[in-house]
């Protein structure tokens, strides 16, 4: 039994259950290393929040969450989705990876949308999804909406000062 450690989170397997079979058949794993099926995070051994996979290539995370009927994804709250997806982030930067993303795949959706924030996409899509990750570095996403405010306001000697700040983070990040 493997476990990893992304401090405060320990994250650990739990068993497979039989309705997440066409879910693995329609994952994409070309662009990932690895992958970790029916994951549990526990905080305090208090399980938190489960991801049905995890993939990482050398800098990235992608956390899914799968549903196997429309009904059982109406069923989740915005509320839940935004949390699971901080947790997500959460235990991405803890482990190290400088981007991560979460998505949700629904059997039986008609078609692509958004909830609580996050990309929900249809069962049959999965096949051909491209990740598109976002920053663990909370200061860099604090940058980057600072400098879409300022270039609405004209002010363009402020965001290329905030460049240059994400810059320097960046580069200290690596």
């Amino acid at each position: 039994m493997i476990e990893l450690r992304s401090d405060p989170y320990v994250l650990k397997p739990r068993p497979t259950p039989a309705t997440e079979t066409d879910f693995r058949l329609h994952l994409n794993i070309n662009w990932c290393r690895g992958v970790l099926f029916n994951v549990v995070a526990e905080r305090n051994s208090i399980a938190i929040v489960e991801y049905d996979a995890i993939l990482w290539s050398e800098d990235s995370a992608m956390f899914v969450e799968y549903k196997d009927s429309v009904a059982a994804y109406k069923n989740l709250s915005s509320r839940r989705i935004q949390q699971m997806d901080s947790f997500a982030k959460n235990i991405a930067r803890g482990l190290g990876y400088r981007t991560y993303t979460f998505v949700i795949v629904v059997k039986g959706l008609e078609e692509q949308t958004n909830k609580g924030g996050v990309e929900v996409m249809p069962l049959y899509l999965l096949g051909n999804y491209e990740p598109s990750f976002v920053s663990t570095v909370t200061e860099i996403d604090y940058l980057e909406k600072l400098s879409a405010r300022f270039s609405r306001e004209g002010k363009e000697d402020v965001v290329k000062e905030l460049d240059k700040l994400k810059k320097i983070i960046e580069m200290e990040l690596s």
